[in-house]
């Protein structure tokens, strides 16, 4: 995923302290290759997003949670960043979402059946209410 920088002269930049774990995010896409998350970033503004269907994405941002990382409240899957957050920081708020990733999958939440896709559970969802709303 690409981030677009923001714009300052030349030579400075109000993020320079974070370029390289912003490199690192843009160079492999991954907190961890093995998990299913990517990232999408404007500088301070982080997205998580999910390379693998599952019915159970959303429950991350409880086990994020439980790593000492809370979600921002607008919408699901963003972070928003202080701009005096240190390389440090980052490579914390890193590491707690591996973490937090490895748990998740340990826990088994994305085991997925072969063949399974985003359209398939929004079907079966929508299959699931209108059997609760029709129930005879």
């Amino acid at each position: 995923m690409s981030r677009i920088s923001p714009s300052a002269s030349p030579g400075s930049s109000l993020f320079s302290p974070l370029e390289s774990v912003f490199a690192r995010i843009d160079r492999y896409g991954a907190w961890s290759a093995d998990l299913p998350l990517r990232v999408a970033h404007l500088s301070s503004i982080w997205t998580l997003t999910f390379t693998e269907p599952s019915r159970y994405n959303w429950m991350l941002q409880y086990y994020l949670r439980d790593h000492g990382l809370a979600l921002s409240w607008v919408g699901t899957g963003r972070f928003i960043f202080s701009l005096n957050f240190t390389e440090a920081d980052f490579e914390d708020m890193l590491e707690r979402c591996v973490q937090a990733g490895h748990q998740m999958q340990r826990d088994g939440w994305w085991w997925q059946a072969p063949g399974l896709t985003n359209k398939a559970i929004k079907r079966g969802l929508l299959r699931e209410m209108l059997g609760q709303i029709f129930k005879r």
